[in-house]
């Protein structure tokens, strides 16, 4: 058996160099992916906080939020969809006024108005008023539309329509003009109170 000699004299000194320099290349390497693994965890560490973070703050935001809700929920609720008024009389005048008001935007004349006894409808009380009026078909289809937007929220029912017979302030240079007969109807939460029929003007 014959024994393994190392090179001597230079190609032994550009052997161990070699050797060297791989040695140093592959601890090189490993510092570099071990220093890249760490600065990776570190980013996602950092992200996790700063969700956890932002999560932290929403979750304080919550009982706000709700509290925001309910007051905004209630205001719609008053405000914007319900008829005002503590009592069926009142609440009929209120809607008798709003659609004059509509109608006269409109230069829609109301030939008559009759209140319908108001009803209960589960937590409401629902008012409604039934109309005849005169007034040119562009007109009338304006203030469907506005009753169909208005606040509080109206329902339009059992609408008659027919050519005008007479000629009015209203229609008086139309072609179109027609003769309507609708019922409008509202809503009031139902608070309990006896109703009231308001009187028919």
């Amino acid at each position: 058996m014959t024994d393994a000699r190392l090179p001597a004299g230079l190609s032994g000194q550009i052997l161990a160099c070699s050797v060297t320099f791989a040695g140093l290349a592959c601890v090189a390497m490993t510092g570099l992916s071990l220093l890249s693994l760490y600065q990776n965890r570190a980013a996602a560490l950092e992200d996790q906080r700063t969700v956890l973070s932002h999560t932290e703050q929403l979750i304080r935001q919550i009982p706000d939020l709700k509290r925001r809700y309910q007051e905004r929920h209630n205001s719609a609720s008053s405000a914007h969809i319900l008829l005002a008024g503590q009592s069926d009389s009142e609440a009929a005048a209120n809607l008798v006024q709003t659609v004059q008001a509509l109608a006269a935007q409109h230069q829609i004349e109301i030939a008559s108005q009759e209140t319908i006894p108001p009803h209960a409808m589960g937590h409401f009380r629902a008012i409604s008023v039934r109309i005849a009026l005169t007034g040119n078909w562009a007109a009338f289809v304006a203030l469907l539309d506005d009753l169909d937007h208005a606040q509080p929220r109206l329902l339009v029912e059992d609408l008659e329509i027919q050519r005008a017979r007479t000629i009015t302030e209203a229609t008086r240079g139309h072609t179109s003009a027609v003769d309507a007969t609708l019922s409008i109807t509202g809503f009031r939460a139902d608070l309990g109170t006896p109703a009231q029929t308001a009187p028919t003007p």
